[in-house]
């Protein structure tokens, strides 16, 4: 793995500007490039207009014709789950990232395309260990929609090169459950209020704050040879019970109640994330050092 670093790009796409895109937009500009954020609100446009953006106004999912693309750097997909009724989530995620890649424009230089993506993709699991190496499963519809676009984007790469030859550079980051301010796992108000929680206490929760999300995410746009897959977890993984019952001490409230799912409840509430240890091989061998490793530093961040 290449570990030589190169210069800021001097443009970057960044598509899905949430949580963790505008963070990474704010942090690129920072830094002195030119950042394309894609919105398919004309108010949000505005907006980043004056925060010194520019806004390439596209509704993902819809099959209107696109607008003319930058030949940008870097491209960074972010998107998150959009919620709007009647929007389904492959129409953004599948159908929407496919026609975006057929709209990049050539460039004499290969695109580098980022994907965060998520630890979903490894479906549930019995407390194991899992990594980069670890063959997929997904169970959920978020996970199996990840997979999908990650083997969407590794098809564009092997599809697609430069005139030279070269093929584009796809780093796709699996991220764990993000958290950080104003985005806990679970409201303080719910705890104080011994609101139960009807997931396994005792099972692995795989968490990122979005701060070492960031890191992870700029860090890979620097490099000449990113890695094709890595994890982007905190070293220290900690189960439900860890988790909660260290937000309940942090904002003196009482300890967490965890109950049972009823038997006709929702999938995803016996059992929400899988039960397995991310782990990654990777991220050492790159010296990407995260603030947040453990949970207790993490928290104390976010609840300032």
């Amino acid at each position: 793995m290449n570990m030589r670093i190169l210069k800021t790009p001097q443009s970057a796409i960044v598509v899905g500007c949430g949580y963790v895109g505008s963070r990474v937009a704010a942090t690129w500009k920072k830094q002195g490039s030119q950042i394309f954020v894609v919105t398919r609100s004309e108010s949000k446009a505005a907006a980043l207009a004056d925060s010194g953006f520019v806004p390439i106004v596209l509704d993902l999912s819809q099959t209107t014709s696109f607008p003319q693309l930058p030949a940008a750097d870097t491209l960074l997909w972010s998107v998150g789950f959009d919620r709007t009724p009647g929007i389904s989530r492959d129409a953004i995620w599948i159908d929407g990232l496919r026609r975006l890649l057929d709209a990049l424009p050539a460039r004499n230089e290969p695109w580098r395309l980022i994907y965060t993506s998520s630890t979903s993709v490894y479906g549930d699991g019995t407390g194991q260990d899992v990594d980069e190496s670890t063959e997929p499963n997904p169970v959920t519809e978020g996970g199996k929609a990840c997979l999908e676009a990650e083997r969407l984007l590794q098809d564009y790469a092997a599809g697609h090169s430069t005139a030279a030859g070269h093929s584009a550079i796809v780093s796709i980051l699996r991220l764990a459950g993000i958290y950080g301010p104003a985005r806990l796992l679970r409201r303080v108000s719910d705890l104080q209020k011994s609101a139960p929680i009807l997931f396994p206490p005792d099972d692995w929760l795989n968490l990122i704050h979005v701060d070492d999300a960031v890191a992870a995410i700029d860090a890979i746009s620097h490099l000449e040879s990113p890695p094709t897959i890595m994890n982007v977890a905190a070293r220290e993984t900690v189960t439900r019970r860890t988790y909660y019952s260290t937000l309940a001490s942090m904002t003196n409230s009482p300890p967490p109640v965890f109950e049972e799912a009823k038997p006709n409840s929702a999938p995803q509430a016996a059992r929400r994330g899988g039960n397995r240890r991310v782990v990654s091989v990777v991220r050492p061998k790159l010296n990407i050092s995260f603030q947040f490793d453990s949970i207790v530093d993490g928290l104390r961040h976010a609840l300032q």
